[in-house]
């Protein structure tokens, strides 16, 4: 598959060194949200936890979810979140407004 079909995110954070990530003990991976920069907006998906490194994440998350095939993307740790919390009444908030 060429490269240029699937652009990396904008905010992808550089690759570690290989002595400096780790695998989760004890844990295969953990579910969470990963933010995505892309050219025209920003996205939150769901992902997975694969490694870690010191400020930094691996993350496996899938562009499509109803398609076979997943992507890894290193994140600054800051673009990762187990939660998403939205103040009540505000337009984020599901439901009625």
């Amino acid at each position: 598959m060429p490269e240029d079909r699937f652009p990396s995110p904008l905010n992808a954070a550089k690759t570690p060194l290989p002595r400096e990530t780790q695998a989760l003990s004890r844990v295969g991976k953990v579910p969470v949200l990963a933010y995505l920069e892309w050219p025209r907006f920003g996205q939150y998906v769901p992902a997975m936890v694969v490694r870690t490194a010191p400020g930094r994440v691996l993350v496996q998350w899938w562009p499509d979810p109803f398609k076979p095939g997943e992507r890894h993307t290193w994140l600054k740790d800051t673009d990762v979140r187990r939660d998403l919390r939205v103040a009540r009444g505000s337009p984020q908030a599901p439901g009625a407004a």
